[in-house]
């Protein structure tokens, strides 16, 4: 009985030795990273699953104008199972960590609607200097040629815009929660813990986050180049964290980035084929290499950089890592 005991006790001891750190009551880092990243991602997987497999077994066969709106109705369900998907991760990150949920980068005020419309801007900027940059380097010409969304409806038109912009923005508010509040908070924390500095503990917290963000894309079908260049926008997304403490400026600077695709024209949905509307279009010619691909993200990586740096600097008057990042 006392061998059996003992032995009890002695696997309790390891458990809680994996859970749960020497200086700290609350679960490790580690855990507090991983189990909200999969609280998100089970539901939001799920749902790029089931809905649309639900959607196709209530509709056999549309097309014209119904198909279009079966495509509007799925983007936004998809969108609303998005956002969910983010609410659960801050929620089980809060829970795991007892810190408000405010804490994960939404201490929602003026100043972060503020920031959230700089972000906005500076992601529109540095995609207008990327594909400036391209045509400069000779890898695509650029033409005025207003651009439609691909109806024939002024209204449904306006409609689509409107429904693919809240798609982008919850698939944008959902990984920047799960990558930069969730993800790097934590593991500098963490890291913290252990007796690393704070500048330190960040800056490994930025490099551990961005590859992981970068293979996640994976998931959706993409290739080696979307994990590269999603590495480099991870960076990106993060130095706006990093410097803010809030999520108002990297969701900005995310969602800004829709602009490159308005110039390249990329569907965001195939069938039907639908595109943001422009007046500028940059077509690129031949097809872009890896390389190509690589350099126009670091351009544009570069000058977000810059831009955030200089706002940080007028808004705050310095260029530091933000306490809440770490703490």
């Amino acid at each position: 009985m006392s061998q059996s005991a003992d032995k009890n006790i002695g696997v309790r001891g390891i458990v809680n030795r994996l859970l749960y750190g020497t200086k700290d009551t609350r679960l490790r880092a580690t855990w507090r990273v991983c189990l909200p990243l999969l609280a998100g991602f089970i539901p939001y997987l799920g749902g790029q699953i089931v809905i649309p497999l639900g959607l196709r077994s209530v509709i056999d066969d549309v097309s014209g104008r119904s198909d279009i709106l079966w495509t509007l109705v799925l983007l936004t369900l998809l969108a609303a199972v998005i956002a969910l998907s983010g609410l659960i991760a801050v929620i089980v990150a809060s829970r795991l960590d007892n810190r408000p949920t405010r804490r994960y980068g939404f201490n929602v005020s003026r100043r972060w609607g503020t920031e959230f419309l700089v972000g906005v801007l500076i992601g529109v900027i540095a995609s207008i200097g990327a594909v400036l940059y391209q045509v400069a380097r000779g890898f695509a010409t650029l033409h005025p040629e207003p651009t439609g969304v691909g109806v024939d409806s002024m209204l449904l038109g306006g409609l689509a815009v409107v429904v693919m912009l809240l798609f982008f923005l919850s698939n944008n508010v959902f990984e920047e929660i799960l990558f930069r509040a969730i993800f790097i908070q934590n593991a500098a924390e963490g890291l913290r813990m252990r007796s690393v500095g704070k500048t330190g503990a960040v800056v490994v917290a930025l490099a551990a986050s961005a590859p992981i963000f970068g293979m996640t894309h994976l998931l959706g079908g993409g290739g080696v180049a979307d994990v590269v260049t999603s590495l480099i926008g991870g960076i990106l997304f993060a130095t706006a964290y990093v410097l803010s403490g809030q999520l108002a400026l990297p969701i900005g600077v995310h969602f800004g980035g829709v602009a490159i695709l308005t110039f390249l024209q990329e569907p965001v949905s195939q069938d039907p084929e639908l595109t943001l509307p422009s007046l500028l279009v940059a077509e690129e010619i031949g097809s872009a290499s890896l390389v190509q691909s690589v350099e126009l993200w670091v351009v544009r990586a570069a000058i977000g950089v810059l831009l955030i740096c200089g706002w940080v600097y007028y808004s705050t008057g310095e260029i530091t890592i933000a306490e809440g990042v770490y703490s």
